[in-house]
């Protein structure tokens, strides 16, 4: 055996070779084997110390290798050495060690390489054990002749680290010996001396810590850190290399703590300027350098009794430190802040430092620098100020008044982040008691100031620096990089700053209150200030809660306070604030919350009310998602601020307190210019205030200075300016018109007609718009908030007669809608005079509407926004409030003429089409339609017939968007539909209002007065023909079969709506006396409980639904309304909607089945050439089977010659076509042969021809039956046809699901399946050339097993997919067919085997196949039958020669499948059959034979098997090696099973072979192939009682060889090794061999569970003898496969296992 370094066999022992070929797997290539090698070595080092050592070493020492590789052993050497025991650290041989290390240091390139670490760590650990000797061998090395000196000063830095109580008493050697290099370092390497003297430095402070003795460091040593620190002083830190000034830097600061005073002292001029130039240099990683200058100055200024420099002399280090206090983390992120944050407080702690020392000058010095110009400066001063004014609070107690001065001048920086420092610092000063009354009150202003930034600013800023970024191409602010120089502040931040501090001055500091009340109110008026309103109202909130809970009164002393704004002032300027419930903070909520808490300002009255409305406006605004979502309605909160100033009012009843905040309101309105929202809420409140006041002359001012300060050009300002008018009018209606007179006149006067006329032609008319717009507005408020009295003898003043015309020239879609708007009060105020009884027509509604109509409609696009046109909103937006304003007009007297009706509908319809992009305004516009129609309704006479013909007008008018195929727009007229018919119930019902008006309404009134004013009123009810029941129930049915959900429930309400208005009407004309009203009544109830109890939504459950909808609507419909609606029923069943169209036919099927016997003969010619002529159109298959269901439904229950005579007529013009035109499907035939399936005659003689025309006909046209045996292949067309007819045929036979066919089939049953299964292997034979025979085949069986009701049988087919018979494996579905036939008709059985016989001999192998298949699970169930079973086992055994290896397969499969009994009769012969095909060149045959073995092993007698049991080991064990995974985990599987045979005379020989297989069972238990480990297992726990082992047998029981998961392998292998040597150690031999041989195993994880269950032997045996012979042969192999294998995991198990065997080879060779 050789070595790994070349050596002789003879030369090492054998334990020593196998640490060398570990030692060499640790540079293996994978990493597996690299970790298991390094385990292996790691585990032994303990007990094999010495050759580890030894062995690394020479390794390390003979060839290249890789750096990793040497690396490696390096590592483990430091591990041996750091685990080995004390009694085997020999001196000598550690010096060998450490020699090792330094020539493994010499080698070394890159200094800091894994490499390098390795040997520095090898000679740390050395350390550990012999500190001395380690120095020595560094010291030898020092002078650098070979050993870098760098490294060897690395190394002793890392033993400092690491050992520091061990390293710093022989510190004084080291610096001995290294200070003399120091002088000779390269620039470049002075780095490494610098960090090593800061761990040693670090090293004495702990070793002084951990003794509490400072006696280490003696006069020499002292002198020799002064060398160090002078030379680093002198030179070093003034290196170009930046990692050398750091690090010296750095350890400057460590050994300034170190050295004495006078040598600190003679220092100091040098040493300062040094490290503060090291400090600007360095910007990248300022931390080392700050940190040292930090423990430079406490050493100078804390250190001694007295500081070491005067301030003076301090003043550099402020300049250079006093720019980098001023820290911003608003980017950056990571250990790179952190890193940033602690060098900020190293600065900060430097300050404190010298402030402590010398605090008046350090005051002095910060003051100075507060209004300096540069950023840097100034804003570092305010962050040392800031930090330093609490900490040194008493020192600088009497100069805070020149704090405040010099803070004051700031107050006016336009700077951001000046003012986000100032605001910072405000907080601290407040906190330390700087600020008085007279001095404060500028500051709380300045953080105001910051607080009222808008968003607009927030956001034009952000705006404008991502266009500066975009222009630059690079980011103005790196996110991944912070400065410790001043980073930029945004308006957001700066604001967030200054409210946080306002807050905590309010909240926290008590000696601001002075300042803070009640100061804070005058900044709610301001208007530079609102956007900081929430922020002052938290405050002045906190500031009263403390007041009250100290006992103290809310309360102003106006005489002191003459700029501090009243309760009237603050009460208006809450109440327009509060329009605005989601803005920024919270502001409504916390007006409300001050409004609380000032109340004892106000009137006592009105805090009685605020009390109890103020919760309630809280509580509406308190959720948030609420107010941002739909459901937030903005007018009705204003509409709650309104109501509270009017219940305010109220209460106060004070004429001069109402008159004082009217004149807020008006002051206040230059607050809010450009602001609309909030102006628009001044105006309403203002009309309210007016509606209050009686002075007349107070009310013209005010109403002049409301339309002064009104913008007319914003939407929002002019509504809120009509509504305020309008409140006014509610009062002072004359004083308003008035107004609105003079206004117009004014306009007029200025030309505006002819402005009107010109403008409008050719210049910019938006301000003439907003004039119109206003004026209109104005107009219509004022009528609708007006008395009901004054509205008709002011309604010509209202209307006007040239007012609105000369307002419909408007052009901008928000004229128009305030001109609309407009229109639609003046009509709503006519309505509401009418319920307050003030009855007067509108003379020019007609002509109102068709202003409406004209604004209404589009600029050159009519009144409808087509699909094609993009959405615009405010088109959409005013065509809503268009038809609002028409439903208005037409409420109102006099009833609507049926031109103007037409009119409106053709305007108005088209709306049902636009398409539902704007949902929200969509929806809306077609409800308002909705409702005009209803409106329109209204207008009909007040006879029945009349308002039936007009709901059949408006009906007919629908008709076409019921059945549009877009879904919105059916569902739209559907819901339109309903609502008109519960109008016109409404209309037949008596006290009903068709609006749903509760009381005495107009429109019952209207009614009842026009049947007073005639004393022959004609009948309200129409009769029963005027309803059309007929063709309204078909044009409505297929939407209750419609795929939405919602369609179907509203088109099923519409029919019941329809049917109870029918039957409140009087019978028709010459219906018969006899008709049950009663059933009739009882369907519309069952209509009724069917629309309430159905889930609409729920799927599958539409059908059924239907049926109960057309169930009642059969019992409803008169005779001839049935005709009707079933002649026209093409409509419906030609539907757009293809589920509507399946429901319509459907519901047409239930009404024929039900009063079919009542259609005479002419109406059923009729009705089947509908119904043919709806099928032809149809192109959906499945629709048009429907329909010829349908037909012979017509048929059955009417007159079935007609139907028949339809139906032959149209197959003979289907299959003529077909036959010109190659297509299949194009007409229904199979439909046709369901027909004719149907008949009681022809069903079975139908069924028979189908049967023979199947099995008889060759598979190839007679012509080309020649070919079918060639090599050439076929094209298509030479297929016959015949069969595959046929089978389309026996398909629609088989789907009749009739009971004649199915009695026909049952008769038929085993020539049917025959048929079916001889057809399948036919098919199969031909799918080269067709696949189409194949899927009609497996669809006609599906078929088959749904008429026999074999759902086993089908469950069979639908698995995979359906593609159980299209696959390859359809033999199996075959096999499983014949289960389920034999299962469910055993009694079939003899005579299907009787048919399927002769086709073993059938020339196609497919057929053979097929008829094989079914054959050999037929063989199960042929016990008990005469003669039967022994024909099956002969058969089968003559075809196990057959040429198809599948034929051969099915046989061998079909013998082992014999019964019990039967087994026990044929057993010779089956099991020679098996022995025969056991080694068949097929796999799958061989395999289907050993498989079949273990089934017939469990059931043979032992007789039968003994004689040939040592011949199925022999094969078996040959069949174990095979490469086929299913074949190995059969043969292990069948090895278990032949141990049952292992009795008398045969178990010798049989344990023979299990001994020899047991450790191929073991190794393969963890085979690749998850059966043949199963197989494995099972076979194990089967022979282990043979074994008569107690603790083998338990050994299969624990968690480790669960069957379930996967074995615990290593563990497993270990103690079965152990056990079975321990059991049966004389074995050992056998045991072994087999696991050498293994070693060659073509599945490279056996051969590494070989090489471990070897091993794992190996280590396990006490007799020497085996051990001499095979542990040497095992090793051998072992070093082989560890060192040369290609699997890196044969190569790791098998370190593993020389790893376990070091300690046997130690044994043996001892």
């Amino acid at each position: 055996m050789a070595s790994s370094d070349g050596t002789s066999s003879s030369s090492v022992s054998p334990r020593t070779a196998v640490i060398q070929v570990l030692v060499a797997a640790v540079g293996d290539s994978s990493l597996a084997v690299q970790e298991a090698a390094a385990a292996a070595l790691r585990n032994n080092a303990q007990q094999n110390a010495v050759t580890v050592l030894e062995c690394c070493a020479t390794s390390l020492r003979g060839g290249k290798k890789p750096g990793s590789h040497r690396a490696g052993l390096l590592l483990i050497m430091a591990h041996t050495v750091r685990e080995m025991n004390e009694e085997e650290v020999d001196p000598s041989l550690m010096r060998k060690v450490a020699k090792v290390a330094m020539a493994e240091l010499t080698m070394i390139k890159d200094l800091n390489s894994e490499w390098q670490h390795s040997a520095s760590s090898l000679i740390v650990a050395l350390g550990s054990r012999l500190p001395d000797m380690m120095m020595e061998e560094i010291f030898n090395q020092l002078p650098g002749t070979t050993v870098p000196v760098t490294v060897l000063v690395q190394t002793l830095a890392e033993f400092a680290t690491l050992y520091a109580l061990q390293f710093a008493p022989r510190l004084k050697n080291v610096l001995s010996r290294a200070l003399p290099i120091l002088g000779g370092v390269k620039d470049s390497q002075r780095s490494i001396y610098a960090n090593a003297i800061t761990s040693w430095c670090e090293a004495i402070s702990q070793f002084q810590e951990a003794t509490q003795s400072p006696s280490l460091l003696g006069g020499d040593m002292q002198a020799m850190l002064h060398s160090a620190f002078d030379l680093f002083l002198s030179s070093w830190v003034a290196s170009r290399d930046r990692k050398v000034r750091l690090a010296t830097a750095e350890a400057l600061g460590q050994l300034v703590g170190l050295i004495s005073k006078p040598q600190l002292t003679s220092a100091l001029p040098r040493l300062l300027p040094a490290i503060l130039a090291v400090c600007r240099k360095e910007e990248e990683d300022p931390l080392p350098v700050t940190h040292s200058l930090h423990m430079v100055l406490s050493a100078v200024l804390i250190k001694y009794s007295a500081p070491l420099v005067d301030f003076q002399a301090l003043i550099p280090v402020l300049h250079l430190l006093l720019p980098r206090a001023y820290f911003s983390a608003s980017n950056g992120s990571g250990d790179e802040l952190s890193s940033y944050l602690k060098s900020y407080n190293e600065v900060l702690h430097c300050f404190v430092t010298i402030g402590i020392v010398y605090p008046e000058d350090t005051f002095t010095y910060l003051l100075h620098r507060l209004g300096m110009r540069e950023d840097s400066i100034r804003l570092g001063a305010f962050s040392v100020v800031k930090h330093l004014l609490t900490r040194l609070s008493a020192a600088w107690n009497l100069r805070k008044g020149e704090l405040a001065e010099a803070v004051r001048d700031q107050l006016q920086e336009k700077d951001l982040k000046t003012r986000k420092a100032v605001a910072e610092l405000i907080v601290s000063m407040a906190s330390d008691g700087v600020f008085e009354k007279e001095t404060g009150e500028a500051y709380v202003e300045f953080l105001i100031q910051q607080c009222s930034i808008s968003d607009a600013e927030v956001v034009r800023v952000q705006a404008e620096h991502a266009a500066i970024e975009k222009a630059m191409g690079v980011l103005l602010a790196s996110p991944n990089r912070t400065e410790l120089n001043v980073g930029a502040v945004s308006p957001s931040e700066l604001r967030a700053v200054s409210e946080k501090s306002l807050l905590l001055l309010a909240g926290t500091v008590t000696d601001m209150e002075v300042v803070l009340w009640p100061f804070l109110l005058k900044m709610l008026i301001l208007v530079q200030y609102t956007g900081a309103v929430a922020t002052v109202c938290k405050c002045i909130s906190e500031l009263s809660r403390r007041k009250l809970a100290r006992g103290e009164a809310v309360s102003i002393d106006y005489s002191l306070y003459t700029d501090i704004p009243g309760p009237e002032e603050i009460l208006a300027r809450f109440l327009v604030l509060l329009q605005d419930p989601m803005a920024r903070e919270q502001l409504a909520s916390r007006i409300l919350t001050v409004l609380y808490y000032l109340g004892p300002l106000f009137p006592k009255t009105v805090v009685l009310v605020w009390e109890d409305e103020i919760p309630k406006l809280k509580a509406y605004i308190s959720d948030s998602d609420d107010m941002k979502g739909d459901s937030w309605q903005q007018t009705t909160w204003e509409d709650m601020i309104i109501h509270l100033l009017s219940e305010s009012l109220d209460v106060i009843q004070s004429p001069e307190w109402t008159i004082r905040l009217g004149n807020a309101l008006s002051m206040q309105y230059d607050l809010y210019v450009g602001d609309h929202q909030h102006s628009a809420m001044l105006h309403r409140c203002l009309g309210m205030l007016l509606q209050k006041v009686d002075d007349k002359r107070y009310v013209q001012q005010k109403i002049a200075s409301m339309y002064k300060h009104a913008n007319i050009g914003d939407e929002t300002n002019r509504l809120g300016l009509a509504k305020g008018m309008g409140l006014v009018a509610a009062a002072h209606l004359d004083t308003v018109l008035e107004k609105l007179r003079r206004v117009l006149e004014s306009q007029s006067q200025k030309g505006l007609r002819r402005l009107l006329a010109v403008i409008f032609a050719q210049g910019n008319t938006t301000e003439v718009d907003d004039v119109c717009a206003g004026l209109a507005l104005m107009y219509g408020y004022a009528a609708s908030y007006a008395p009901s009295t004054a509205i008709e003898a002011r309604i010509e003043t209202l209307v006007g007669t040239n007012m609105l015309s000369g307002l419909l020239n408007v052009r901008s879609a928000a004229a128009k809608q305030a001109v609309i708007t407009a229109i639609n009060l003046l009509g709503q105020a006519v309505i509401k005079a009418a319920a307050n009884g003030a009855c007067f027509p509108l003379k020019k509604r007609d002509t109102m509407l068709d202003y409406t109509m004209a604004l209404m409609a589009d600029e050159g696009g009519g009144f409808v926004l087509t699909t094609s046109k993009s959405l615009d909103y405010e088109v959409l937006h005013t065509q809503e409030l268009a038809l609002n304003a028409c439903t208005t007009l037409v409420s109102v007297e006099p009833r609507l003429t049926t031109a103007t009706r037409d009119r409106v509908l053709q305007a108005t319809l088209g709306f049902f089409t636009l398409p539902p992009e704007s949902l929200g305004v969509t929806n809306s516009l077609i409800s308002n339609l909705t409702t005009l129609l209803t409106a329109v309704l209204l207008t009909s006479g007040e006879d029945g017939k009349s308002r039936a013909d007009q709901l059949q007008h408006l009906l007919k008018n629908l008709d076409q968007y019921v059945s549009s195929p877009v879904e919105y727009q059916r569902l739209r007229a559907c819901c339109t539909v309903l609502a008109l018919l519960k109008q016109f119930r409404a209309l037949c019902t008596a006290g009903s209002c068709p609006f749903n008006c509760t009381g005495n309404c107009l429109h019952l009134r209207s009614t009842a007065e026009r049947g007073q004013s005639s004393s022959a009123a004609p009948p309200l009810l129409p009769p029963r023909e005027g309803l059309k029941l007929g063709e309204r129930t078909m044009a409505y049915l297929p939407r209750c079969a419609d795929i939405s959900a919602e369609i179907r429930k509203v088109s099923t309400q519409v029919l019941d709506l329809f049917f109870s208005i029918s039957l409140l009407l009087p019978k028709p004309v010459g219906a018969e006396a006899s008709e049950n009203r009663q059933a009739s009544y009882a369907a519309v109830t069952d209509l009724e409980d069917l629309i309430a109890v159905t889930n609409w939504d729920a799927t599958g459950d539409e059908l059924e639904v239907l049926r109960h909808i057309v169930h009642s609507v059969g019992i409803l419909l008169t005779t001839e309304e049935l005709v009707t609606a079933v002649r026209g029923c093409r409509a419906a069943i030609c539907d757009k909607v293809s589920q509507s169209a399946r429901g319509s036919i459907i519901a047409i099927t239930d009404l024929i089945a039900k009063r079919g016997n009542e259609l005479r003969e002419g109406d059923v010619s009729r009705i089947t050439q509908a119904l043919f002529g709806a099928a032809a159109s149809l192109s959906d298959r499945v629709m048009s089977q429907q329909v010829l269901e349908a037909m012979c439904s017509l048929g059955e229950h009417a007159q079935a010659k007609v139907v028949f005579d339809e139906i032959l007529t149209a197959a003979e013009k289907d299959v003529a076509r077909r036959e010109g035109t190659k297509q299949r499907g194009a007409w229904p035939v199979q439909e046709a042969f369901l027909a004719v399936a149907h008949h009681k005659v022809l069903s079975l003689p139908f069924l028979d021809h189908v049967v023979v025309v199947l099995n008889q006909v060759p598979l190839f046209r007679d012509d080309d039956v020649d070919k079918a045996d060639s090599s050439e292949r076929l094209p298509p067309h030479t297929l016959s046809q015949r069969p595959q007819a046929a089978t389309l045929a026996l398909g629609a036979i088989l789907r009749g699901g009739n009971d004649v066919a199915r009695r026909a089939v049952e008769q038929r049953y085993p020539a049917v399946l025959c048929a079916l299964i001889l057809r399948i292997g036919s098919c199969h034979g031909t799918t080269s050339l067709d696949t189409l025979p194949l899927r009609d085949i497996i669809s006609t069986f599906q078929s088959f097993c749904e008429c026999v009701h074999d759902d086993e049988m089908h469950q069979v087919l639908m698995r995979d997919g359906g593609s159980r018979l299209s696959g390859d494996r359809w033999t199996e579905a075959v096999e499983e067919i014949a289960e389920c036939s034999a299962n469910s008709r055993p009694e079939e059985v003899n005579n299907i085997c009787m048919i399927l016989w002769p086709y073993l001999k059938r020339m196609h192998d497919f057929q053979r196949a097929a008829a094989a298949a079914a054959l050999a699970h037929y063989v199960k169930h042929s016990e008990g039958e005469d003669g039967l079973l022994g024909q099956l086992v002969g058969a089968l055994s003559a075809h196990i020669g057959d040429e198809s290896a599948s034929v051969r397969q099915l046989c061998v499969k079909g013998l082992v499948q014999v019964p019990g009994k039967g087994l026990l009769q044929y057993a010779s012969q089956v099991l020679s059959a098996i022995v025969a095909l056991i080694e068949d060149t097929e796999e799958e045959v061989a395999f289907e034979a050993v498989r079949g073995l273990e089934t017939v092993l469990e059931v043979v007698p032992e007789a039968i098997v003994h004689p040939m049991l040592l011949n199925l080991c022999v094969r078996l064990r040959l069949l174990q090696v095979r490469q086929t995974e299913n074949i190995r985990a059969a043969a292990f599987a069948a090895l278990g099973s032949l141990s049952r045979f292992a009795t008398g005379v045969q178990l010798e020989a049989f344990m023979e072979q299990v001994h020899a297989t047991v450790p191929r069972l073991v190794l393969h238990a963890n085979d690749e192939a998850p059966s043949v480990c199963e197989a494995c297992k099972n076979t194990l726990i089967k022979i282990a009682p043979l074994l008569h082992a107690q603790d083998i047998k338990s050994l299969f029981a624990l968690r480790t060889f669960d069957l379930v998961y996967r074995v615990e392998y290593d563990e497993f292998v270990k103690e079965f090794a152990r056990h079975l040597v321990l059991n049966f150690g004389d074995r050992a031999d056998t045991y072994v061999t087999s696991a050498m041989q293994a070693f060659e195993s073509p599945w490279p994880l056996i051969q590494a569970n070989a090489a471990y269950f070897a091993g794992c032997l190996l280590s396990e045996l006490s007799d020497t003898r085996p051990l001499a012979v095979y542990l040497p042969k095992v090793t051998s192999a072992l070093v082989r496969m560890t060192g040369n294998s290609a699997s890196a995991v044969v190569r790791a198990k098998s370190a593993l296992a020389l790893s376990m065997l070091l300690d046997e080879i130690q044994s043996v060779t001892s």
